[in-house]
């Protein structure tokens, strides 16, 4: 609540002028309660001393000029310092004892409704930041007794923690003046090093300090020269008032000062503080909004008050994240996520001695693994009974922010996807990899390679947590000789039987390899090519998420991308790959060919091959297809070519007209007879690649069925990963037409369960398309997202417009899944025989 007292007695400029004038009255104005104040419209904003300049409104066409005025000028006027005893606490305390929230409020309300009142200023409270770091210990000694260097594949010095702590700095500060933030560096631990050797250590440190950050981007931002260097268990140090005086220099020097800011909101704010000094964390969006009503003067419109929950946020004063997920409470006390954060990311020393809550956390220390219910469990301690009411809206805060990550997990016998249950923590995972996997499987022979390289040195670790985190959702992890290949920095993923995905962090670089089980001549170039557009969207997602300062004077993303060479160690920019008809790399000296890189960048809404396709591999060649794979390519050919291929293939000529009879859509009769010579012969792409050779058919028509197509799609990204509601699969059922049977197959329905739906519903289109919508949502195997919606229209020639048009009709809400209704139903009921008495329970 100090913040929102102070802004009140900041309020009314004219009134401290006034008061600066009546020299007659000023011991008697000292002594004045705020209530007694000769103007009633505010309190008296003059009473404070000068050691209090730093809250005191200034005049509005000063701001520009504040980082120029030194020290001195920004102080009180002496009339005003050098006769008013009280100090803010003490102001405060007599504001607080005679004054009620409600006659605050009145005397707000006053001033509004008068339409007298100014833009007001006020101090930033995040204006200074201060790097401390141990000095006895030379920059790259590495660092005893960790690991590894949270988020990173790398060793940890003291370097690296200097770096990672200026980079978070400058991620999670939004930029508004050149240089601003400062960033003050500290050093400590003087009474480690020999009173002889203090002023050539001194100059070392900072000369490293000072090369370490030469070509950094952020150096402006960088305080180093003055060279501090304390003992801080010596309270007589003199370099503790160098420290002191550096602080309040950069402080009034900082173009902060003078801020502008609308006390319409301040009534709203007090509210909002006097709940939360009275303990309470979190409030729905309908109860702020029933709080700003309270006011009749002073209620901020619906955008006014969106504005205000958006600028508070930004502030660190409250918690709103504006989507649809999470848009419907208001976190106002942010160290509520502290609470959160401790309830699951602790030590182990904090963790219960027995039963099933210390059962949880050894599990996710050695494999960052948790479920729900366990972390529901941890909630309903005692000393997190704040949590566990909003545990359904904390737990989906905790999966936007990539803080969890579901797990992908699949049948191994069937290759369907099982229902989720696993989340990983990627901040719990501190162990590096030790596995062969890179020296064995990621070579030179099988792998290829690419790099995302940010500004700066370190990427602070949330970057890479949260990347990993989002891959961790769309593919699996992958086992390597036992073990899962997710470390500190580094994970591995199974793409298909053929291809791995590995991501590891280094420095500044994100390094991206493809792995092909036998040889990288063998990586299909459209997987390669999805699997780095997929990364970059990511990435460029989260880059939004963690606007860094040193970028934001600019609308280019803070990273850009690079080749590997041959060997997977030497790298030139896209930019280079794509302008240069030869690179010869540094270390190694190999000659590379711009086509070399098309690997990565195939035109995937081009329906035809590239000129040099080979055609699919032998080990895609040996696969039996998929029903997916069977009605793609099926859809991709006339009915003719079709019934001439099944004949090649051994299905008989009756066979092909019972199935023309049977069915009355040509696309379900050609995807029909290829399931039927499938199940009949055990079929693999190769037997299809033979019959089309012998047709004189070109066999590239199976490369198709490999390529992810890509579509158009306006949908809003924060809607993607959302579920459909019945009314949005009610009226996208009405306009799927003919194809609901390939959406079907597209959204991996079985083929038994979309022929009891069409039997169910005879010719009734439909209603067939409502139940194909509504047991793929239903379906556990697989998240049902927008997002999977979307590109199984895409696969099916239907494109997305129609749903596009749907979501701008209808609007996207929050689907609440059937086992999230009944786990909340089960909730209620054991409230409810807590509440019973003994008999009760007993009957």
């Amino acid at each position: 609540m100090d913040v929102v007292y102070n802004k009140v007695l900041m309020t009314s400029n004219e009134e401290m002028e006034h008061n600066l004038k009546e020299k007659s009255d000023q011991q008697q104005a000292s002594d004045r309660s705020p209530s007694g104040s000769k103007d009633d419209d505010m309190v008296n904003p003059g009473v404070l001393q000068q050691s209090q300049a730093m809250a005191l409104p200034l005049p509005l066409n000063t701001s520009d000029n504040l980082s120029k005025q030194p020290p001195a000028a920004l102080t009180l006027p002496p009339q005003a310092s050098s006769i008013v005893p009280l100090s803010r606490q003490q102001l405060k305390q007599k504001m607080k004892a005679k004054m009620t929230k409600d006659e605050i409020r009145r005397k707000m309300e006053k001033v509004l409704k008068s339409g007298k009142y100014k833009m007001k200023t006020f101090m930033t409270y995040r204006a200074l930041f201060l790097v401390v770091f141990d000095g006895s210990k030379g920059l790259h000694e590495q660092v005893p007794d960790v690991l590894c260097f949270p988020g990173q594949h790398m060793t940890p010095t003291p370097a690296v923690f200097l770096q990672h702590w200026v980079n978070c700095i400058l991620t999670y500060c939004k930029a508004v003046y050149t240089g601003i933030p400062k960033i003050l560096f500290v050093a400590t631990h003087k009474d480690k090093v020999p009173k002889e050797d203090i002023e050539t250590w001194r100059t070392d440190l900072y000369s490293g300090v000072e090369d370490l950050f030469k070509d950094h981007e952020g150096r402006e931002h960088l305080v180093i020269d003055n060279q501090i260097f304390v003992n801080a268990t010596d309270k007589t140090d003199p370099e503790i008032d160098v420290l002191k005086k550096a602080i309040t220099d950069l402080t009034f020097q900082h173009p902060c000062w003078g801020e502008s800011m609308p006390n319409a909101s301040v009534p709203l704010e007090l509210e909002i503080a006097n709940l939360v000094a009275n303990g309470k964390q979190v409030l729905s969006l309908l109860e702020v909004e029933e709080l700003n009503a309270i006011s009749k003067v002073s209620v901020l419109s619906k955008e006014e008050l969106s504005d205000f929950l958006h600028f508070q946020h930004s502030l660190g004063k409250m918690i709103y994240f504006d989507t649809p997920q999470l848009r419907g409470y208001v976190i106002i006390s942010p160290l509520l996520l502290v609470e959160v954060m401790r309830s699951f990311v602790t030590d182990i020393a904090f963790w219960p001695k027995k039963g099933l809550i210390r059962n949880t956390f050894e599990r996710m220390s050695e494999s960052g693994i948790i479920q729900r219910k366990d972390l529901y469990l941890i909630w309903e301690q005692k000393h997190f009974s704040k949590i566990s009411p909003y545990k359904e809206f904390i737990f989906d805060m905790l999966i936007h922010l990539d803080i969890l990550s579901e797990q992908r997990r699949y049948d191994t016998n069937t290759g369907s996807r099982l229902p989720v249950e696993n989340f990983f923590v990627p901040c719990m995972l501190t162990q590096r990899n030790d596995t062969r996997f890179m020296t064995h499987e990621c070579t030179p022979e099988k792998a290829i390679s690419l790099a995302f390289v940010f500004k700066g040195t370190i990427i602070p670790p949330a970057l890479p947590n949260r990347l990993i985190s989002a891959c961790l959702s769309m593919w699996t992890v992958k086992t390597y000789e036992g073990k899962q290949l997710l470390f500190s920095g580094f994970v591995g993923l199974s793409f298909d039987k053929a291809h791995d995905i590995v991501v590891c962090v280094e420095g500044n670089k994100i390094l991206l390899y493809i792995v092909h089980a036998t040889s990288n001549g063998l990586i299909v170039p459209d997987i390669a090519t999805g699997i780095k557009e997929c990364m970059y969207t990511t990435l460029e997602r989260i880059s939004e998420f963690y606007k860094s300062t040193v970028s934001s004077s600019s609308q280019k993303l803070p990273f850009h991308i690079e080749y590997a060479c041959s060997r997977l160690e030497c790298h030139i920019t896209e930019e280079a790959a794509f302008t240069t008809d030869e690179w010869i790399c540094d270390k190694h000296e190999i000659v590379h060919t711009k086509d070399k890189w098309n690997i990565w960048n195939q035109d995937q809404a081009k329906e035809e091959c590239e000129i040099n396709c080979q055609g699919l591999q032998e080990d895609a060649l040996n696969q039996i297809p998929s029903d997916i794979e069977l009605q793609r390519f099926s859809s991709r050919c006339e009915e003719t070519v079709i019934r001439e291929l099944a004949i090649h293939l051994g299905i008989t000529l009756h066979e092909w007209e019972k199935l023309r009879s049977d069915y009355e859509f040509v696309d379900i009769v050609k995807f029909r007879a290829l399931v039927t010579w499938r199940e009949k012969y055990s079929g693999r792409f190769s037997n299809i690649a033979k019959a089309l050779q012998d047709m004189d058919l070109t066999t590239h028509t199976l490369c198709q069925v490999k390529r992810i197509r890509k579509g158009h799609c306006v949908i809003n990204e924060e809607y993607m990963d959302l579920i459909p509601t019945d009314e949005i699969l009610d009226k996208l059922a009405q306009v799927i037409g003919v194809v609901s049977f390939q959406l079907g197959l597209e959204l991996g329905l079985p083929i038994t369960s979309i022929d009891i739906i069409q039997y169910n519903n005879g010719r009734d289109l439909v209603a067939q398309c409502k139940d194909i919508l509504f047991q793929w949502r239903e379906d556990q195997r697989v998240r049902p997202t927008i997002r999977v919606l979307v590109q199984a229209l895409v696969n099916v020639d239907r494109g997305a417009k129609c749903l596009e048009e749907i979501i701008k009709t209808v609007g996207v809400k929050k689907y609440t899944l059937h086992e999230e209704v009944e786990e909340e139903k089960e909730g209620k009921i054991k409230t409810l025989l807590k509440n019973l008495n003994p008999f009760q329970k007993k009957k």
